[in-house]
């Protein structure tokens, strides 16, 4: 190591060739680096979804679901099995184990559902796919939300948008496009039942009809002699003009019966209740999303071309963008770049004040070329440019000076000793190689073990490579760019007479005072050390009671306003989607007057649009005409919290309207999962549901709770049919009548045919007169097997009941999910806890077949703070072995590891100060914090060995190790703490789940530093204590051992000499 470091040091040429390379390969890497909102995880979740029209959720979970989840028992690799079984659909969720590969799981689990060959009549063929992409809260492969605005005519709407779907998919830079705010198109092929009473047809010979002419078929080939000549018939036909040509029968006389003459044929959108507004406009909307490997900037530019293009081109049409993430990526990356610059200036200050100018500037240089070369190699790593990475960049910037700062403060005393620049460079480097080469293996290590911290935290892994890529390559500017540099008369020379030298010099000299006076404090601490060690412990104490009384609070996670309000609400299943339209109307114009009050308020328009939408919710998981949702974009500011604007909307929406609701949600997305959310499993459906209803009861009592929903709900409205025996005396059967009734009134599938775009049913039904009244039922005829038709309430009697809405599975069993919003999500721990302790306790006594579990953020949490104790636990045996190697001793290891505790106090304590509450991203940072923390104790301690090697008694050697490294390690608290600063004072929402790992740090490194040069000297004084009577007690003797013979500075020394004897 010496030989290298002097060969930089003879021939500096070659620093610059590494700092030339390095910059090369980075700015390149740079400019070749993809950007997104977060970093991109590996998929973990398979979806099998089973369409089944017409069918109930029972039919549905009896019929299919079940089927699945038995195939999948056994298949290795499976974690959980969740499935929800609805009207007319099967979804199933399978979620992998971390370690298995998905690509192979997803074989397994196609082979196995494709054994399965009993799915009922009807249900088409299961689709099997695995998670494209898994981000925070699975936003990952997310672009933007776009809508298209143009005339009050849907077919307009839909002809210009499948303009633009084709348009954008012919760029390069897009590939995936969700279109939403219409209903499927079909060719619709209403019959009365009075023309298929006179024509004697039934619904089968129709649909028979129509799927034996409106078909393509080879009727084989003529070879003549000259050529080969094709038989077809191309008779398939994809208008409603062409297919109601379609003959039917024809009648004894000869006369054809065709489609048109009993049934009315158009091209229309299916009954199903999709709409959309934006802006009190109609509107489409497109979802565009991407792959991994595509750059979110880049396809967000290509959308600001193509809307621009298409705006100016096409008149009375309008694509606006209401939500795009590349912009957030802006912000964000102007927000945390930002901090960054602005740390990076504070430490570049501190740096100007505490060393010369120019010693400074290439200690500071550290900084830029560890952040080059870490983008080099992070291209290869496949790190992009994203929230989590620019945050270990502004974490680290502060740390990244520390050893150059060590260096450069070594150099230059041995310069002011009288040696030359180049041998002061040279010794001066050598002298603290080792203390600074393991302080930063210390950090390493730390952030090392958070690579491998998987779940729903495996996205903060990026944060972890760029602190351990940056540190390892301050490493080489520490050893070998800095000394090269530092190796000049130039670099040590008297500053002028400036005046930022005069304030220096007042700075130099106000730390000198504070030097001298902490030693003569320390000097006071260590003549009493039995007595003072014990002041760190008091204010640990002091810590944990604010904690434990609530002074200084716990959450699972931050609360972090979001960027949009959303309401979202559920009528009873059956209502019509009119009722559903007027409630958004209203919704709306309350919003409209609340914004009204906002820009008299603040002279600021903080809503940026407003989009309504019927049929579908995101939050709710639920849809049909009786749903409906809003989403309020809301501008970045400063002025009101989106918190606070959810829970002003909700307050003016009447209690009268809410009270009609089924389910109603008013707030925004949570990235950490629900606050509060209860999984009740069962297979008695009637305990299940009182269980459900008496746990949200109570939790609504609870004071903090906003709004308890659960994912149960009731059906709609059902006509339960029980046959008289009248039928099955007519050779009739449950399955013969409902055949026919479904065909009327819910309608058959008979043909799928492409039409542009679109994949369109010809869907064959009564017409909507014929079907929307109980009347219509009762004129229903059913044909029975010799022909006869029989009026249908001589044969059946009705029932009314309420069905059910769906059917939730988790790993097999029946489940209902009650869950909880908050005005504070922060509360969402204490809140937890008192439903655990007060409610939960007792479910059992009260429902003995009911279980629970405990999911949401209660359970992010839990996962995640054992997979950080791990961690944590890693990190000190890592750093333990590292130090104990350093010091060739594993007694000095234990005594550096001894300021641990204090760091962790320390940021606990820092987070009472700020008012933020301790998370589980405040443990984040204390894992990261271990490995800084020792850092100083690591100097200042080999620092004594030296001192006692030059022959210095032991408290001479401990108080001098403290004055001597005290402008170092005040220097790196101060850097470190600077450079998370303008971040802890942040107060955009984008850096919000930050904040808590940047207290912990700044915190623990700040108080835990101050502790350590005030009773680290005292602590080893106390351990020696220590060792001298386990020693005494272990050996005897009438008196005990020396405060010498007992350090392993002694027992290594005497050790070295022995064996060169």
């Amino acid at each position: 190591m010496k030989k290298l470091i002097a060969y930089f040091i003879k021939y500096p040429i070659y620093a610059n060739a590494v700092i030339i390379i390095t910059a090369i390969a980075g700015i390149l890497s740079l400019a070749m680096m993809p950007k997104s909102f977060f970093p991109e995880l590996s998929p973990n979740k398979i979806y099998i979804n089973v369409s089944y029209p017409g069918a109930s959720p029972e039919e549905i979970e009896e019929g299919i679901t079940t089927r699945i989840e038995e195939s999948l028992n056994g298949i290795e690799g499976v974690e959980e099995i969740m499935s929800v079984s609805s009207e007319n659909m099967s979804k199933v969720t399978v979620e992998v184990y971390e370690g298995f590969n998905i690509d192979e799981v997803l074989q397994d689990v196609k082979s196995s559902v494709d054994a399965i060959y009993s799915f009922p009549e009807g249900a088409e063929k299961p689709t099997i796919q695995k998670q494209k992409s898994r981000g925070m809260g699975g936003m990952g492969n997310m672009v933007g939300y776009y809508a298209l605005k143009g005339p009050d005519d849907l077919w307009l709407l839909k002809g210009k948008s499948d303009k633009i779907e084709q348009d954008l998919l012919n760029d390069d830079q897009i590939s995936q496009i969700q279109v939403l705010g219409y209903a499927p198109i079909i060719i619709s092929v209403e019959i009365k039942e009075e023309q298929l009473l006179r024509y004697n047809l039934t619904f089968d010979v129709v649909s028979a009809a129509i799927k034996r002419s409106n078909i393509d078929i080879s009727g084989g080939s003529i070879k003549t002699q000259k050529e080969e000549i094709i038989i077809r018939s191309n008779n398939r036909n994809t208008t409603s003009e062409e297919i109601q040509k379609i003959v039917i029968l024809s009648e004894r006389n000869g006369d054809i019966v065709r489609l048109e003459d009993i049934a009315k044929v158009d091209l229309e959108f299916s009954e199903i209740p999709i709409t959309s507004y934006v802006n009190g406009e109609r509107s489409i909307s497109f979802l565009i999303k991407k792959t991994p490997e595509e750059d979110i900037k880049k396809i967000a530019s290509s959308m600001e071309d193509y809307i621009k293009k298409f705006n100016k081109e096409n008149q009375g049409y309008e694509i606006i963008t209401l939500f795009q993430f590349a912009d957030m990526l802006d912000q964000r990356i102007e927000t945390l770049s930002k901090n960054l610059m602005i740390g990076l200036l504070l430490v570049l200050i501190i740096l100007g004040f505490f060393l010369s100018f120019r010693l400074s500037l290439w200690v500071a240089f550290g900084i830029p070329f560890s952040f080059i070369g870490m983008i080099s190699i992070g291209i290869m790593y496949g790190m992009t440019i994203n929230m989590i990475s620019l945050f270990g960049m502004i974490l680290v910037v502060g740390i990244l000076v520390d050893d150059g700062i060590v260096i450069a403060e070594n150099i230059y005393s041995h310069f002011e000793k009288g040696k030359s620049p180049m041998k002061a460079a040279l010794d001066g480097t050598m002298e603290v190689v080792t203390p600074v080469l393991t302080s930063v293996l210390t950090t390493v290590f730390a952030f090392s073990t958070l690579l491998f911290v998987g779940g729903q935290m495996e996205m903060m892994q990026e944060m972890a490579f760029s602190v351990i890529a940056a540190l390892l390559f301050s490493l080489v500017e520490a050893f070998l760019i800095l000394p090269a540099h530092l190796s000049s008369k130039k670099v040590f020379k008297k500053e002028s007479t400036s005046s930022f030298s005069k304030i220096k010099r007042k700075v130099e000299n106000l730390v000198e005072k504070l030097r001298n006076k902490y030693s003569k404090i320390n000097a006071r601490f260590v003549k009493n050390y039995r007595w003072h060690v014990w002041t760190p412990f008091l204010f640990i104490i002091l810590v944990l009671v604010m904690f434990i009384s609530g002074a200084i609070r716990w959450t699972f996670f931050p609360s972090i306003p979001f960027d949009e309000v959303k309401i979202e609400f559920s009528y009873k299943p059956g209502e019509r989607e009119f009722r559903t339209e007027n409630f958004l109307w209203y919704c709306d114009s309350i919003i409209n007057d609340y914004h009204e009050e906002l820009i008299e308020e603040f002279d600021d328009s903080l809503f940026t649009d407003i989009s309504l939408n019927v049929g579908f919710t995101e939050n709710l998981g639920v849809s049909g005409s009786h749903v409906g949702s809003i989403r309020v974009a809301v501008k970045e500011n400063d002025l009101i919290s989106t918190i606070d604007i959810s829970n002003e909307i909700q307050r003016r929406i009447h209690p009268d309207s809410i009270a009609l609701m089924e389910q109603i949600s008013v707030g925004g997305f949570q990235q950490f999962g629900k606050e509060v959310s209860i999984s009740l499993q069962s297979e008695n459906d009637v305990e299940l549901k009182e269980a459900v209803n008496w746990l949200k009861e109570k939790i609504s009592n609870i004071n903090m709770v906003k709004e308890v929903l659960d994912n149960g709900g009731v059906g709609n409205r059902e006509i339960h049919l029980t046959l008289k025996e009248k039928a099955y005396a007519l050779g009739l059967n449950e399955a013969i009548i409902l055949k026919q009734i479904r065909q009327g009134f819910f309608g058959e599938e008979v043909q799928r045919l492409i039409i542009g775009r679109d994949e369109v049913k010809i869907w064959l039904r009564y017409p909507e007169e014929g079907r929307n009244s109980i009347e219509d039922l009762n004129k229903v005829k059913i044909k029975t097997l010799s022909g006869d038709l029989i009026p249908l309430e001589e044969i059946a009697d009705y029932e009314y009941k309420r069905g059910r809405v769906k059917i939730n599975h988790i790993n097999g069993t029946k489940e209902i999910r009650v869950d909880a919003t908050l005005y504070n999500a922060e509360f969402s721990s204490e809140v937890n806890n008192q439903i655990e302790k007060e409610y939960l306790s007792n479910l059992k006594t009260e429902f003995p077949s009911v279980s629970y579990k405990i999911m949401g953020q209660a359970e992010e949490a839990a996962d995640s703070g054992k997979r950080l104790g791990i961690a944590f636990l890693i990190s000190i045996i890592l750093i333990m072995i590292t130090i104990s190697l350093n010091f060739k001793s594993f007694y000095q290891a234990r005594l550096i590891l001894m300021v641990v505790p204090i760091g962790v106090f320390s940021a606990i304590l820092g987070h009472g100060i700020i008012g933020k509450p301790f998370s589980i991203m405040s443990v984040w940072g204390v894992v990261a914090l271990i490995g800084i923390l020792v850092n100083d104790a690591v100097v200042m301690l080999d620092k004594y060995n030296r001192n006692l090697d030059e022959g210095m008694d032991m408290e001479q050697a401990v108080i001098g190790a403290g004055k001597s490294r005290f402008r170092a390690i005040i220097l790196t608290t101060i850097t470190t703490f600077v450079g998370l600063a303008p971040l802890i004072f942040e107060k955009s929402f984008q850096a919000q789940f930050l904040i808590p790992m940047a207290i912990s740090v700044a915190f623990g490194v700040l108080f835990g530093t101050i502790i350590l040069l005030l009773y680290f000297p005292s602590l080893i004084m106390y351990f020696n204590d220590i060792r001298r009577a386990r020693w005494w007690l272990w050996n005897g003797g009438e008196n005990p051992p020396t405060k010498m013979e007992v350090e392993p500075f002694t027992k290594l020394k005497n050790r070295t000499n022995e064996i060169s004897e």
